[in-house]
Order: structure tokens, then sequence, then C-alpha cells
């Protein structure tokens, strides 16, 4: 009997036993051992993942505390940047006022005291030497229709609302409006994109110290060096860089000195004369004669 294992059962009706063989024994003890070893395990692994999620999740807390300190120190950052850049704008539009106020010295904000033109100068220029004249130095307007949104000198910038000397003359017109060049000359600056105060720009030089530019523009037709002819079309009127509105910057310089656009714009071989008595800032007595030497020379 001792490879036997013997089951008492007591109910109600009686007592009964049962003979089990002893190797059915063993096989129950593997079974409860192994469940045994199977929530032990069960246990074991789950406490064991909780402190892994656990530790993970502290690692998230500990990362996302580390962003958010770096996010605070980049939102610190740009603040400051942002209050540096403003700094900067706000010393950048100082030096233009004190560098205006020096024009306005020098004579660029009013009219200059240089002596007219002789008689005898202007009785020398035939009709030919006023049309190559016309065709060289910049006249008439670089907008077929337009009207005048900012005139020549100081004014409140629409932008800033401060008083600031206007460098040029603001013409409103339609976006995409073609733009011409006032004479002949060449492409010395051109900006494509749309980068700066000025946007897409181009800037021209012309014969005898004169150059033009043109800010604010949709799209630039020209490339640098190009040679360009009056009534030419170099590019659009647009609304690049810091502008409030569809309209060209028109500017014209003389040897560095910045002059009224409005009196060249109004300049034509019908009021040829008018330029030397309402533009003063310009020597134009030794000018004309140069001209006419040198057209003299060209017809020889």
């Amino acid at each position: 009997m001792k490879n036997r294992l013997i089951i008492t059962v007591s109910d109600i009706k009686g007592t009964k036993s049962y003979n089990v063989h002893q190797f059915i024994k063993k096989v129950l003890f593997s079974l409860i051992l192994i469940v045994l070893c199977i929530i032990g395990g069960s246990f074991w692994l789950i406490s064991y993942l909780d402190k892994e999620i656990q530790s993970v999740k502290k690692n998230k807390e500990i990362e996302f505390k580390i962003l958010n300190e770096k996010e605070e120190k980049l939102l610190a950052q740009n603040k400051l940047y942002s209050i540096q850049i403003k700094s900067k704008v706000k010393d950048i539009d100082e030096l233009n006022q004190k560098l205006d106020e020096i024009h306005t010295i020098i004579g660029v904000g009013k009219n200059a005291t240089k002596s007219e033109i002789t008689k005898k100068t202007l009785a020398a220029i035939n009709i030919n030497k006023k049309k190559y004249t016309l065709m060289v130095i910049p006249n008439g307007k670089p907008l077929k229709k337009s009207r005048v949104s900012s005139h020549f000198g100081y004014r409140i910038n629409p932008i800033t609302k401060r008083k600031q000397f206007h460098r040029g003359i603001d013409l409103a017109a339609p976006k995409k409006t073609p733009i011409i060049a006032t004479a002949d000359g060449i492409v010395e600056h051109v900006q494509p994109k749309n980068i700066g105060d000025y946007g897409r720009v181009i800037r021209l030089s012309h014969n005898y110290g004169f150059k033009t530019t043109f800010a604010h523009m949709n799209k630039t037709y020209v490339k640098l060096g190009d040679i360009v002819k009056k009534g030419q079309i170099i590019g659009s009127v647009g609304t690049s860089g810091r502008s409030s509105g569809p309209h060209l910057h028109y500017e014209i310089r003389y040897a560095s000195t910045l002059l009224n656009p409005k009196n060249f714009i109004k300049w034509n071989l019908d009021t040829y004369d008018s330029i030397f008595k309402n533009e003063r800032k310009v020597e134009w007595e030794s000018l004309i004669s140069l001209i006419k030497d040198q057209h003299q020379t060209a017809l020889q």
C-alpha cells in the first residue's frame, strides 16, 4: 500500500475512500508547485515592471522638468534678445535721425546757394544737346500713372510714427505697375529678395555722377551690371520691405548728395531751363559745359 494514496471523502450519505496511485500524487504536487512558481513569478514580474514604470515615469518627470527649465530659459533669452533688438532698432533710428540732421546742415534739406547757370551757357545749348542731356540725366516719371503719397524731406514716418528725413519721394500706384528707368545707365545694385527696409530694390548709376534708387518693388527685371535705356521697364510696384501699401520709393542722388525727385520728375524738353533754378545743389554750369564739349567731340 505504500505506492498508493488513500483519499477519504465524507458527506451526508456516508464516507467513501479512494485509492490514488503515488505517481498521481507526484503529478499533483508538481502541478501545485508549478502554479505556485507561476504565481510567484507573476508577482515578481509585476513588481519589477511596476518599478520600471515608476523609474521611467520619474525619468520622464525629470526630463519634462529639464525641458520646462530650458523652455523658460529660452523664453527669457528670446525676451532679452527682443529687448536688445528693439534697442538696436531705436539706436539705428536715432543714428538715421542724426544723419538726417547732418544732411540738413550740409544743405540736403534746404536749397543750396550755388549760383544759377549763366545765360551764355544756356544759349549755347541747342535742341540736340538738350535731348542728349535728358537721355543721360534722370528726368520724367518712373511710373506712367501715380500720385505722390509722401514728399521729399522731413515727415512723420508712417511705420515708426516718428519725425524722420525722407530721402526720396513715394509714388502710390497699383501693385505690379511697371517701373521705368528715367535715364540711360547701368545696374549698380539689385536686391531681388524681400530683405531690409527697402525690400526689393534697384539702384542705377548714370552719367555725370547721378544715381537713382527704386525701392519696395514687387519684382526686379534686371541683373547687376545690366545696361538699361531710358524708358526701359526694370521692375514693378510692390509692398516689399517696410511699406504700408503698394508704392514706389524713388530717390535721386548727385555725387552722394540727395536731390528732390519732384524737380526732376517735372523736368522735360518743354521745361528744360526750370531745373537750373529749382535744383541748386548741382554744379550745372560745369556739368552743362562738360556735356556740351563731350557732345561736340562725339559729333566730330
